[in-house]
């Protein structure tokens, strides 16, 4: 029997401290380089990188801009941060040249001597901004980019800052549908009724239905006495709009003001069948809402279970029908992803 075999790949290394051990700067170098390589990693590889607030480019003079406070990642996963408003003058560039404003993170070294004239090495952080030619291939974040003008001044309106990378708080892919919680991968969509007339004779009905009296943020059907004193009820459809990248349809709300005899509606799933190159018509949820003696007012909540959507194709419908004085107020479908 073959045995499995095992590869291990070194990540990296960080030091491992023993009592007595003899400490020299390069000790104190490779744990603090563990840390910062970690840093790095996690800003680029859970965050991305580009400008994470702040940094706003404007014109301050006809040769000049101011810079706001902001905070950034570069693309390498360096925090840098500009704690107060910057000035930045441009100067040394033809007219009508094309200036790329910049922002880098920058390193050095700085020895000094502290009040007991011992040397303290520090590692200084800067912040580096800088105005440099488009055509020339620059370093860090580009914060804006600015065409000169004939006489090679700034003009407010040829500040473009299209072009800036913004950091997202997540990176692409990091997270996907499956890491997150149940309840944040649905959500309602929520309508007023507008139903539309029917146009045809709904299936098991014997005469056309009255339509709906559609206003603003109510629809009701007509008082008897505009019937000729007949209370015919009312009916008709609306199509209820589907979130992107939704891929099924788990309940339905529906609660009006009145509701004086019984409310049939048929949620349908309609669409294109682009293997069978046919139309698409499935019921997925039929019900029947029934008015009691003790109060006008409805309010019902209907479960769907296992209704599944094309995200390229599948549409999805109301009908309904009051069969008496019937008012509806809102209709919500809550989707998932």
């Amino acid at each position: 029997m073959k045995k499995a075999s095992t590869v291990f790949t070194l990540i990296e290394q960080r030091p491992h401290y023993y009592r007595g051990q003899l400490l020299l700067e390069d000790d104190f170098l490779a744990e603090q380089n563990y840390h910062v390589n970690a840093r790095l990693r996690h800003n680029l590889h859970l965050h991305g990188w580009g400008v994470v607030h702040g940094l706003k480019v404007s014109r301050a003079s006809r040769n000049s801009i101011d810079i706001t406070p902001g905070f950034a990642v570069d693309a390498t996963g360096n925090e840098i941060f500009v704690s107060e408003s910057q000035h930045l003058t441009i100067t040394g560039f033809e007219p009508n040249e094309l200036v790329t404003i910049g922002l880098t993170y920058r390193k050095t070294a700085d020895s000094s001597d502290n009040e007991d004239d011992r040397p303290r090495n520090l590692q200084n952080r800067y912040a580096l901004l800088s105005a440099s030619r488009s055509s020339e291939k620059g370093e860090g974040l580009t914060l804006a980019r600015i065409e000169l003008d004939d006489d090679g001044g700034i003009s407010e309106d040829k500040i473009d800052c299209s072009r800036t990378r913004y950091l997202k708080r997540l990176a692409s892919g990091a997270i996907t549908r499956d890491e997150l919680h149940p309840e944040l991968r649905k959500g309602w969509v929520r309508l007023p009724f507008r139903p539309h007339a029917l146009v045809n004779l709904p299936e098991n009905e014997t005469e056309m239905l009255p339509a709906f009296r559609v206003g603003a943020t109510e629809s009701m059907s007509l008082a008897p006495k505009e019937m000729g004193e007949r209370d015919r009820g009312a009916a008709g459809t609306m199509a209820i709009p589907i979130p992107p990248n939704s891929t099924q349809v788990t309940r339905l709300r529906i609660a009006g003001s009145r509701n004086e005899g019984e409310i049939r509606l048929e949620l349908l799933k309609g669409g294109w069948d682009p293997v069978g190159k046919k139309h698409v018509r499935v019921k997925i949820l039929e019900e029947t809402i029934k008015s009691t003696s003790d109060k006008k007012w409805f309010e019902k909540t209907f479960s769907i279970d296992d209704t599944i959507l094309d995200s390229e194709y599948n549409t999805l419908c109301l009908w309904l029908r009051g069969t008496r004085r019937t008012a509806v107020s809102i209709v919500a479908v809550e989707f998932a992803y």
